[in-house]
């Protein structure tokens, strides 16, 4: 793991090519280096190799749940702040994900901005700048 780098790395996983490909182009275009996956598997894989700063996970993915995949990767990376960003909307789905841990719950069609300030909030927490020498 490089830790090393000034660039946050963040993950997206979603199974929707579209939201990938606006997220990816959304974050880079914001400074964060992005790795963008499609399933369960892939995510978790990334997770276990790569030190992110954040991940945006989506609840239904083709091959599991998002919400088992937010466990996952608590149990590996416990201070990853992880932003579910998903079409259910249901409070039952939102309490789920923030009592296992989620940072944030954001719903599809998401806002620019409000993405924007998560991630960067995520990201920041996960890996605060490190302090001046004055």
């Amino acid at each position: 793991m490089n830790s090393q780098t000034n660039l946050q790395a963040v993950l997206i996983v979603d199974d929707d090519l579209d939201i990938l490909t606006a997220l990816h182009d959304l974050l880079e275009h914001e400074g964060f280096v992005v790795t963008a996956v499609s399933t369960c598997r892939d995510a978790l894989t990334q997770v276990r190799t790569v030190e992110f700063s954040a991940v945006l996970l989506d609840i239904g993915l083709p091959d599991g749940d998002g919400l088992a995949v937010l466990e996952t990767i608590q149990a590996i990376a416990p201070s990853l702040p992880v932003i579910v960003l998903t079409a259910f909307t249901a409070l039952d789905y939102r309490a789920k994900s923030l009592s296992r841990g989620a940072f944030s719950y954001l719903t599809k069609p998401y806002n620019l901005d409000e993405i924007r300030a998560v991630v960067r909030q995520a990201a920041r927490i996960s890996h605060p700048p490190a302090p001046s020498d004055n």
